[in-house]
């Protein structure tokens, strides 16, 4: 598939990159709509640390899911969603909580990985 991979801040191409496959618990979803916003622009020039390079970005997303893992229940291939790229331990403190927001490990697709 084509992607925009940002290399390191200012740089970027849009690349050929393999199809992803979804691990046990997770899905694929193919992008229909994306919006760009500010995080993405510190990203691009460098100036969001948990960012990792290479990486594809863009977290705000919506699209059809097009591959299910193992264990995912409540989704198929061919559902159209809105996607929460948040990414939780589910073990801090926090997340025991229910205040994911705060997580110490957080992370997000399209932000810290691709």
């Amino acid at each position: 598939m084509k992607a925009l991979v940002l290399h390191q801040p200012g740089k970027m191409s849009v690349d050929d990159v393999p199809d992803p496959t979804p691990a046990a618990g997770e899905v694929v979803v193919a992008p229909r709509a994306v919006g760009v916003c500010g995080t993405d622009l510190h990203i691009i020039d460098g100036e969001f640390p948990p960012a990792p390079y290479p990486l594809i970005p863009g977290h705000e997303f919506a699209g059809e899911v097009v591959a299910v893992g193992a264990g995912v229940s409540g989704v198929r291939a061919g559902d159209r969603v809105a996607v929460d790229p948040s990414l939780f331990c589910g073990r801090c403190v926090y997340c025991r909580r229910q205040r994911g927001n705060l997580c110490t490990s957080w992370g997000a697709i399209g932000d810290t990985v691709s």
